[in-house]
Parts: structure tokens; C-alpha cells; sequence
């Protein structure tokens, strides 16, 4: 799944805007003291889950 299409599918279901999920998941990594982009951390993640449940 692409970051556009997740952004959409979650603006969807808390009916918001993808701008707005956005802006909040860049506010949410930064405070996790994290300086990577949105896409970088969605790929960290990723990783881990497939790597996990192996």
C-alpha cells in the first residue's frame, strides 16, 4: 500500500482529511523523538511485523 492510499484509507475512517493525518503522523514521530519521514517509519514498521511473524 502506498503512503497516499494509507493516508486516504485512514482520512476515511475517522473521517478527516489525508493532509490531516498527515500533519498528525509527522507530529507523532517527531515527538517520539524520531527525525525520519512518514514513509521511513511505515517502512521501519513494516519490517518488524514481517520480520516477527515469520
Amino acid at each position: 500500500m502506498t503512503y497516499k492510499k494509507l493516508l486516504q484509507k485512514v482520512a476515511k475512517e475517522y473521517h478527516t482529511t489525508p493532509e490531516e493525518v498527515d500533519k498528525e503522523m509527522r507530529e507523532a514521530i517527531k515527538a517520539a523523538g524520531l527525525n525520519i519521514s512518514p514513509q521511513a517509519f511505515i517502512a521501519l514498521c513494516s519490517a518488524k511485523v514481517k520480520k516477527d511473524y515469520k
